[in-house]
């Protein structure tokens, strides 16, 4: 009895703290806990695990997740939360570049195209996929701390030698049907599996095409006839309730279904033409209000309470239907025409909320985003709520992020946080005007520009 009344005043005290934060302390405090977050995935070596458990450790690391850290350190630099991110970052890039005595060596084939997972402590493969995306994701966050700390030559020269040791030719598939290779095999040749536009491999299409040494190279061909304007892309459209059409770039050219969130948020951060085009923007705002629209239109949940402030669908931890029973895995969520719900075409059969996918459209949203934001936060169920582990150095225990939670069990709590996938969080809260604004990432991520960046907060 005595136990459960400290609960009671625990909770009670912690609802009374909240109502008593402004609505910038609350984002402010997000984003510092999302920074705090990355800085647990960090292991002593500079190398980053693949996700943040509760329950469990775990010796995966990511190569994704390593991009991700290293914003996540220019973020909070420029926040004024840390003053050692060089130091951070250059000991990451000795130990992907396998130049310091640490022992790590990461598995990558012949044309430099690394692995997806990895042994944390010694860089061994614990997957089957090199990866060119994951590649790409870590050399995003590579190149955009070259160009934060512009004026630091050692992070400069290992920055270059990574972008240029790695061949991003071989990753291009057929140009004229948009291919990007899915996996490469050891030798350094593509795996006969491709994706076709539009997805997060706009990114891997970028970097092709920045390194192709000729106009007519099949990297230059693929960009101009795909990726150059929103109107080259495949699109599907949702319809709401309401009447209202969404027009949504897609991967899925002959079923018309949708693409999971993330794909626009990865893009903002890596691909400086993604991020100054208005196009990509208005086709952002389409994703993010048929999402929004498409959490609205589900009527059959509101006898469970839910709010006009929640919505926001992506990949990540989440609950999956396993033959009528429901089980924690991983999900590559997305939403689907209202009349497929519950069907086989229903792609969030879970009924997943991912409130980092919601937050990372504040890039071309920020007012919507944040009023819905602080709306979640404040909200009395405490829905998305997750309590960071105590981490000597980073973490009391009492750090609070969001991320997910299920219509299906709203009892449910995630038992982790897997880093690349809360990667929308991070650019989203940092993109508020309020924190670093847009602008942070336009200057930053344009990084074949020879120019000083000229950022200023």
């Amino acid at each position: 009895m005595k136990q459960l009344i400290y609960f009671v005043l625990v909770f009670a005290l912690a609802g009374n703290l909240t109502a008593q934060k402004t609505d910038h302390q609350i984002l402010e405090e997000l984003l510092q806990n999302t920074c705090k977050f990355y800085d647990m995935l960090r292991t002593d070596k500079g190398l980053y695990n693949d996700y943040v458990s509760t329950k469990e450790s775990s010796d995966r690391g990511s190569s994704a997740n390593i991009g991700m850290g290293l914003v996540s350190l220019c973020v909070a630099t420029e926040m004024g939360w840390t003053n050692n991110a060089e130091e951070q970052i250059t000991e990451t890039l000795e130990t992907v570049l396998g130049i310091n005595d640490y022992g790590v060596n990461l598995e990558k084939t012949d044309e430099n195209c690394f692995i997806h997972f990895f042994n944390i402590h010694t860089g061994e493969s614990m997957s089957h996929d090199f990866s060119p995306i994951d590649t790409d994701l870590m050399l995003g966050g590579v190149l955009f701390a070259k160009r934060y700390f512009h004026e630091n030559k050692k992070i400069g020269e290992y920055a270059d030698r990574l972008y240029n040791m790695i061949n991003h030719e071989v990753f291009v598939g057929d140009w004229e049907k948009g291919q990007i290779a899915l996996e490469m095999n050891p030798d350094g040749s593509a795996k006969n599996n491709y994706t076709l536009p539009y997805n997060e491999y706009m990114i891997v299409a970028w970097f092709a095409k920045n390194q192709a040494k000729k106009k007519n190279n099949a990297a230059n061909k693929l960009w101009d006839k795909w990726y150059a304007s929103t109107q080259n892309l495949p699109h599907a459209t949702y319809t709401s309730k309401s009447g209202e059409k969404f027009d949504i770039p897609t991967d899925h050219a002959v079923t018309k279904e949708f693409t999971s969130n993330f794909t626009f948020m990865f893009n903002y951060m890596f691909v400086h033409d993604f991020s100054i085009s208005e196009e990509y923007h208005e086709a952002m705002k389409s994703a993010a209000l048929a999402d929004r629209a498409w959490w609205h239109d589900r009527n059959d949940l509101d006898e469970m309470g839910k709010q006009t402030y929640e919505w926001g669908t992506t990949a990540g931890i989440g609950l999956r239907d396993n033959k009528g029973e429901l089980v924690e895995s991983y999900c590559v969520d997305r939403i689907c025409e209202i009349k497929d719900i519950n069907t086989d075409k229903d792609r969030n059969k879970g009924k997943n909320v991912a409130l980092s996918a919601m937050a990372g459209y504040s890039a071309v949203l920020p007012n919507l985003v944040r009023e819905d934001l602080i709306a979640i936060y404040r909200d009395s169920r405490g829905l998305g709520k997750m309590a960071l582990p105590a981490r000597e150095g980073i973490s009391d225990g009492g750090d609070y992020i969001l991320w997910k939670y299920s219509y299906s069990d709203l009892n449910w709590r995630p038992s982790k946080v897997e880093g690349v996938d809360y990667g929308c969080m991070l650019f989203g809260l940092a993109a508020l005007p309020e924190m670093l604004g847009v602008e942070f990432f336009q200057e930053y991520n344009d990084f074949f520009n020879k120019e000083k960046p000229s950022y200023k907060r």
